[in-house]
């Protein structure tokens, strides 16, 4: 299990599950600017990824599993995954 899997698994008290599937036809690297979201927002306190885990599972855990809606027509089939099928 790759570690950041592990990380999750730990926050939400499971043993990960990886499936490893073919490599899909993306952006092999890709690298973001937070400057926007800085000049609205200002400088933040980071939280060390553990901790925000912590946090997510938490909240997970406390809201529960919710029920997507249907999009209808807008959904995109063509060329998508069939892992995301």
């Amino acid at each position: 299990v790759n570690a950041l899997a592990a990380m999750v698994g730990k926050a939400m008290g499971v043993v990960p599950v990886v499936e490893h599937l073919a490599a899909r036809q993306e952006v092999v690297n890709a690298y973001s600017d937070h400057s926007a979201c800085r000049a609205v927002f200002g400088s933040q306190e980071s939280t060390p990824l553990p901790a925000g885990l912590r946090l997510m599972a938490d909240w997970v855990k406390r809201v529960g599993a919710r029920t997507g809606r249907d999009f209808g027509t807008i959904e995109i089939a063509r060329n998508l995954p069939p892992s995301w099928r």
